[in-house]
């Protein structure tokens, strides 16, 4: 399980940290974003195909806010 406190709502995405993200099913859930509750499932091979940034101390994917919520 990986959880996300909020995605950068300035351009919709989602920073998932690299080391997080396993192969098969990953599920997400937003523990501080009151609109975005639930759990959301999206593949490590699905993750893996967006480019890689840092969030200033870690590599992170940068997934679409759509992507994710589907």
């Amino acid at each position: 399980m990986i959880n996300i406190w909020n995605p950068r709502w300035h351009d919709r995405k989602v920073l998932i940290a690299k080391y997080k993200v396993k192969p098969g099913t990953n599920e997400i859930i937003f523990t501080k974003a009151k609109t975005l509750k639930g759990k959301y499932t999206l593949s490590g091979e699905e993750i893996s195909k967006f480019p890689i940034e840092t969030n200033g101390t870690i590599d992170c994917y940068v997934v679409p806010l759509d992507v994710v919520v589907k």
